[in-house]
């Protein structure tokens, strides 16, 4: 349909510009108001968002903001809170929506239940994401209002480092007191269910077939599995033989184990424990890149089904916290805010940062970073262990591979920005 009437339009607008050019021309005609009534019909089919580049048009895309435990809970909010201040002076905030994805899970597509409606923006908690590319896309692409226009969805993907995750985890976890009261009752060792299905029926299927080049250990990019179904079992088995396994530690907690065992036994209790994060954001990086890709492919003009992806990691939020403000701002507002203005505002954005880190650093339990004199030694202790290593050495690859091709052409704008 589409097709038909862009080419009955085409027919008007040649008919209408072979009248201009042959019809015997009355003591006065307007030509260039006819010529301009032409390319009106014309730039009806260019894409929306090309001729209104310079329009604010937040509203006609859904935002939803992605992470995972120890990646960005508490920046979510402030993501949400940076974005909204600097929409007042375009008119109005976006709606800050919220979504359950353990909760409002679909056993049958093995998709969290989601709906984006355009002019919302919505933080989520480790969505699971394990349909197909095409359900996925329709997830993303669709809202609830066909007559309200959306030209698509922005996700910001708050990710980080597998081994710094890891870490900071456990030095999470070991706090006393612990900043959440679940490790005083959990059996960190139990599968994790998702309705009726474990994560390890989930995940498995796409990571140890992932389709996409991975570099590993600097070798030359190659097609291979990131986790396998055993990878799973290794980690459960492995987290066993620590748990409740010692004399005098029989019926102890989990964080019992935290807080008395040897850093690096703690270190594998805890990573046994939050490996379903750094799995599903191993499985979400894929997806992610999967669907963008399919809709560049069959919308190759991005009209009306556009799904922008921006990779943020938390290791860098905390290293150059304005440089990554920075990106935050470009990917939202691109030239609809000053070159000038998103760099002072990030700028500002990492004073205040850096400000309430040295100031409250001790006090917040949610910040690890530079509390624990023993993480690199940590990090190099996963790196080399036979069960963790492997599968932890591979997510780090995916995830370099993906923030290497989003940030083709893009590294050098912002370095100079900033220089």
């Amino acid at each position: 349909m589409a097709r038909v009437a862009l080419l009955g339009f085409l027919l008007a607008a040649i008919a209408t510009l072979i009248a201009i050019v042959t019809s015997r021309p009355p003591l006065y005609v307007d030509h260039h108001r006819q010529l301009s009534s032409i390319r009106n019909i014309i730039s009806q089919f260019r894409d929306p968002k090309t001729v209104a580049d310079k329009t604010p048009h937040f509203w006609k895309y859904a935002y939803v903001i992605v992470n995972y435990h120890k990646t960005g809970h508490a920046l979510s909010d402030i993501l949400v809170k940076h974005i909204n201040s600097n929409l007042n002076q375009f008119g109005r905030p976006l709606k800050r929506m919220h979504v359950q994805p353990r909760g409002n899970f679909n056993s049958q597509t093995k998709c969290s239940e989601m709906s984006f409606a355009p002019g919302t923006i919505t933080v989520i908690g480790g969505p699971e994401l394990h349909c197909s590319t095409e359900q996925l896309r329709d997830i993303l692409l669709s809202h609830p209002d066909p007559k309200q226009p959306k030209w698509g969805v922005k996700i910001i993907h708050l990710v980080r480092n597998p081994f710094t995750m890891a870490v900071s985890n456990y030095h999470y976890h070991t706090q006393d007191p612990t900043p959440e009261p679940f490790v005083n009752w959990k059996n960190p060792c139990n599968e994790v269910e998702i309705g009726s299905h474990t994560l390890k029926d989930l995940a498995s299927p796409l990571l140890s077939q992932p389709k996409m080049k991975i570099r590993v250990y600097g070798q030359v990019p190659k097609l291979q599995p990131i986790m396998k179904r055993e990878d799973f079992k290794n980690i459960a088995d492995d987290c066993y033989s620590l748990y409740q396994t010692r004399i005098g530690m029989e019926n102890a907690t989990f964080y019992e184990h935290l807080r008395t065992m040897d850093a690096t036994e703690g270190l594998r209790l805890s990573t046994a424990d939050k490996m379903n994060n750094i799995v599903l954001m191993a499985v979400d990086l894929i997806m992610f890149k999967r669907v963008r890709d399919l809709v560049k492919a069959s919308n190759p003009n991005h009209i009306n089904g556009d799904m922008e992806v921006k990779t943020i990691a938390m290791d860098d939020f905390i290293h150059q916290p304005g440089v990554s403000m920075y990106q935050v701002y470009d990917f939202v507002f691109k030239d609809l805010l000053p070159e000038e203005t998103k760099i002072t505002r990030s700028k500002t954005y990492e004073q205040s940062y850096f400000r309430e880190r040295e100031s409250h650093h001790y006090m917040n339990n949610h910040i690890t970073y530079g509390k624990f004199g023993d993480t690199p030694a940590l990090i190099e202790y996963l790196r080399g262990d036979p069960v963790f290593g492997p599968p932890l050495t591979k997510i780090e690859a995916l995830l370099d591979e993906i923030m290497y091709e989003e940030s083709l052409g893009r590294e050098r704008m912002i370095a100079h920005a900033f220089n």
